[in-house]
């Protein structure tokens, strides 16, 4: 502790320029002495608002750096991570308020960890967006040699705070959050850039409840590092997770991966991914196969909710939504049906759209000029899963596999697709056609009341018959056939 008593601390704190001679005059006429011990000064200065307790405790303590940086006055701490710390700052000619991120002095001293935080901060100037809390400058502080990112104060608390006193979430606004997580992720896409860190402390809830990401990129500074007591990072999950699926750092599937953990955090108030600080531990394959634990989720969650997450967390990342306009798509169809809004249909506008399966030549035309003729979009394809690929990036109203042609990887595909259209919530179809040996394959898809089997021989007019039923056209409705 300092030695110095109220007058040494009086010059120290006017030196420093944060407090005026008014103030001073003020505390000694109230005080009725400069001397004696500081801290009646200083409990004075915080009463009156002049002084905060964090900046108290260091004029104690003697400390003559760390008051401002970047022209901004350190007000106190607002946390800590692997990284930096986090504080309230003020400028004390305007009165704005702003966050100001200070990199850790052993990340200082790597110059490459360096080069990635002041990137990193440059391309988050860039990202001006409702749902990213904005970077206002990035910059060294010459006396100091500290690194620091100028940020904006956002009102509120992050969402692991928010949860602490709310517990869970009711779906529509999870929904909402989720929407303006996935928005804010979608613009920095736009800049070539992944969250690497989504975890609930990196979404902060502003006091209109509205979702800001938070430390984009940066997660890779601190490598994995935590300090006792914090919270466990995403670096070694996200590492594990990619290493698992055989997928490069930086896919944006992995981002959507974790925010699905998040969302479950936010509709029933529990982690999702088993919470572990042993390394190894988190890198195993099967902690990252969340199906059972989404099976046993809680029971109150709808099933189109149960739906979207199943697939945002699903382990195979082909089977996650491929992109964030998939996503938001999704998420908007959930909002609707939990509304009382009707299941929408994949085709939303345009002709109706089928997709087929077939290796003959012969059958692809004929399916392609009679198809069309009665009005259908046709695409064709003799590779079963390019019907997957297409579906996931442009949904369509019918799959037509022809099994006896391209074999059991047409059925895989027919289920994958249908389970796809289920948790995206879409209208999707299936029509098979088998040849005789393959007919017990019908077993495996029997169950589904939007699917029709045929077994060979096949006629167009069962085909039509059952495109009559599932997605008819004006034209097709009109033929006598």
């Amino acid at each position: 502790m300092s030695a110095l008593d109220a007058s040494g601390i009086a010059q120290l704190a006017r030196r420093l320029d944060l407090v005026g001679d008014d103030h001073l005059f003020e505390a000694w006429e109230e005080l009725g002495t400069k001397t004696g011990p500081a801290e009646p000064l200083l409990r004075f200065l915080e009463r009156k608002g002049i002084i905060t307790p964090w900046q108290a405790a260091k004029l104690l303590k003697g400390e003559k750096e760390g008051y401002f940086l970047g022209g901004y006055r350190m007000l106190y701490r607002i946390a800590a991570g692997s990284f930096g710390r986090v504080y309230r700052a003020d400028n004390p000619g305007t009165g704005e308020i702003v966050a100001i991120k200070v990199l850790r002095k052993r990340w200082g001293e790597d110059k490459r960890k360096v080069e990635s935080f002041e990137r990193e901060g440059k391309v988050g100037m860039a990202m001006q967006h409702p749902n990213i809390v904005q970077i206002l400058a990035v910059s060294r502080d010459a006396h100091t040699g500290q690194y620091y990112i100028i940020m904006e104060f956002v009102e509120g608390g992050n969402l692991k705070d928010f949860l602490s006193i709310r517990k869970k979430l009711d779906c529509p606004e999870g929904l909402r959050l989720l929407h303006e997580t996935v928005s804010g992720l979608a613009h920095a896409l736009t800049l070539g850039l992944t969250h690497r860190d989504i975890k609930p402390t990196n979404i902060l809830i502003s006091a209109t409840k509205t979702a800001k990401l938070v430390d984009f990129g940066l997660a890779e500074i601190a490598g994995g590092a935590k300090e006792e007591g914090e919270e466990v990072d995403r670096t070694v999950d996200y590492a594990g997770l990619e290493k698992a699926t055989g997928q490069k750092a930086g896919d944006p599937r992995s981002d959507i991966y974790f925010l699905g953990c998040t969302f479950h955090e936010m509709i029933t108030g529990r982690p999702l991914l088993t919470v572990t600080r042993d390394a190894k531990a988190r890198m195993q394959r099967q902690r990252f196969e969340l199906g059972s634990q989404i099976s046993r989720s809680d029971p109150d969650i709808p099933p189109p909710v149960h739906a979207l997450l199943s697939r945002m967390v699903a382990f195979d990342p082909a089977e996650r939504f491929q992109n964030y306009e998939q996503l938001m798509e999704t998420i908007d169809l959930v909002s609707k049906e939990l509304h009382g809004g009707r299941k929408t249909a994949a085709s939303q506008v345009g002709p109706k759209s089928i997709y087929i399966v077939e290796q003959n030549q012969k059958l692809q035309d004929a399916f392609r000029d009679k198809l069309k003729k009665y009005g259908y979009r046709v695409m064709i394809s003799m590779n079963a899963t390019q019907a997957l690929s297409r579906f996931q990036q442009q949904p369509y109203d019918v799959l037509l596999v022809d099994c006896g042609t391209v074999g059991v990887d047409g059925l895989d595909t027919l289920e994958k697709v249908l389970n796809q259209a289920d948790m995206k919530r879409l209208q999707c179809h299936g029509i098979v056609m088998l040849s005789e040996d393959q007919a017990h394959w019908a077993e495996r898809v029997n169950l589904r009341d939007n699917v029709t089997v045929l077994v060979r021989p096949v006629t167009m007019r069962q085909i039509t018959q059952a495109l009559a039923e599932f997605a008819p056209t004006e034209a097709l409705a009109s033929n006598d056939e």
